[in-house]
Parts: C-alpha cells; sequence; structure tokens
C-alpha cells in the first residue's frame, strides 16, 4: 500500500522526520531508522496497547498488520510517499482468515444448491460465522491506515518556527 503526502512548502524533510520521531501516537510505538546510501527511512510500527493484549489485534505479530514502513520524500515535487506492508506472517494469518471465510461462503452457496433450501437461522448462522472471520483482518488493517493516514498528514500540519 503506498499513501502519498504532501510536506508543507516551509518545513524541510529533516524536520518531518524529527517532528515525526517527536510525535505521540496513542497506542503505537514508531522506530525510525535512515536506511543506508539513501535519502529513505524505514518506520517499524508496534502496537502497546496492555488492555487489547489478548483483542483482535493479537493475532497479529506485535499487534500490527502493516508493520513496516518506508518514507521516500520527492525534493522536486515536495510530497512524502508512505509504502507500508505486512510481514510475511502477518501476510499468511490475513490470508488464512479471508481464505476461509471464502470457503465457508463457497460451503453455505453449495449446501443451498444440493439441498433446493435452507433454513433462514442456518444462513444468518453462516453469515454470522464470516463476519466473524474477517473481524479482525478488517478491523486492524483500518486501524492501521488510520494511522498511517496520521503520520503522513503531520508533514502537511507542519509549521516552520
Amino acid at each position: 500500500m503506498a499513501i502519498i503526502f504532501p510536506l508543507h512548502k516551509d518545513v524541510s524533510f529533516f524536520e518531518y522526520i524529527t517532528a515525526l520521531r517527536k510525535a505521540y501516537f496513542p497506542n503505537f510505538v514508531i522506530a525510525i531508522d535512515k536506511m543506508p546510501s539513501t535519502e529513505n527511512y524505514l518506520a517499524q510500527i508496534f502496537f502497546t496497547a496492555a488492555l487489547w493484549r489478548w483483542g483482535l489485534a493479537n493475532s497479529f505479530r506485535n499487534g500490527v498488520f502493516l508493520k513496516k514502513c518506508t518514507i521516500q520524500y520527492f525534493k522536486d515535487e515536495g510530497y512524502v510517499i508512505l509504502q507500508a506492508s505486512p510481514t510475511t506472517g502477518n501476510l499468511f494469518i490475513a490470508l488464512f482468515y479471508v481464505m476461509s471465510a471464502i470457503l465457508f461462503f463457497v460451503f453455505l452457496i453449495f449446501t443451498i444448491a444440493t439441498n433446493g433450501s435452507m433454513w433462514l437461522n442456518d444462513i444468518f448462522g453462516f453469515a454470522i460465522a464470516i463476519i466473524i472471520l474477517l473481524a479482525p483482518s478488517t478491523s486492524v488493517y483500518l486501524r492501521d491506515k488510520k494511522l498511517l493516514d496520521k503520520i503522513g498528514s503531520l508533514g502537511a500540519e507542519l509549521e516552520n518556527d
């Protein structure tokens, strides 16, 4: 996933990275390191909410789906690109949830087609099971995307002191 954000015209990329290191994001810790021989930075995102330790986020490693984030700056255009990606383990977990939901849906259609009809209670049961399978991946993805939006928009909100 790649997101493009404008950088405030009076703010340098270094000031943006410094502000990002100092910024407080509730329930998250962001570690930022310069990538060798490039102008880019690598951000590692960690979920730290103790109350959610056994919640939906715990199904993903470190509680975050989009853990690795590359921050690139294009000086001529004046914008920052955030490229976030899940780790391999998190990608397999998300694919397991999605594939399970798809297989469950196919099984539901197959059951309806072979039996000719099905009770409404059974269909609701299948629908609830599919929603339960998709809820962790969807909610954590949306939460992580919202965090990336905050990280990117920080560069547009900064003003030169």
